[in-house]
């Protein structure tokens, strides 16, 4: 067997860090946007009009400036957290009894599109991160 030379030029990369808890449950935090701006007397579509652009745009823009290792991960667990918060909420204030098969679908509907809404977060952040010369 023969020895081949190292042609290769690029630098082994260090593995990628740990997510960081502390971010995920501040991320999560913005879900306390809906009950503060609802209690201002928002009505329920300028409340969307305004919660739902701003958390993504939020996200965006921590995962991507605060160069937050693996932000897909951070991102996607955050919307989790996020969903699970909006789902406790909602069953805790609630009012009129929903037939059981109908909570179910609507805790995964929640926790689904909370958690996709992270990973996006997170994927833009992490090209925002690439943009500014950083390795997510």
């Amino acid at each position: 067997m023969e020895n081949m030379p190292l042609t290769s030029t690029s630098v082994p990369h260090p593995p990628p860090g740990r997510v960081r808890g502390r971010l995920v449950v501040a991320l999560a935090a913005t879900v306390a946007l809906w009950p503060v701006l609802g209690a201002a007397g928002l009505s329920d579509l300028t409340l969307a009009a305004v919660v739902l652009p701003v958390t993504p745009l939020t996200w965006i823009a921590v995962l991507g400036l605060l160069d937050a290792p693996r932000p897909v991960l951070t991102g996607t667990l955050a919307g989790l957290l996020y969903g699970s918060v909006l789902v406790a909420l909602s069953l805790a204030l609630g009012g009129a009894a929903r037939p059981a098969v109908a909570v179910l679908l609507g805790v995964g509907w929640e926790l689904t599109w909370a958690a996709l809404l992270g990973a996006g977060a997170g994927l833009l952040g992490g090209g925002l991160q690439q943009v500014r010369g950083r390795r997510p």
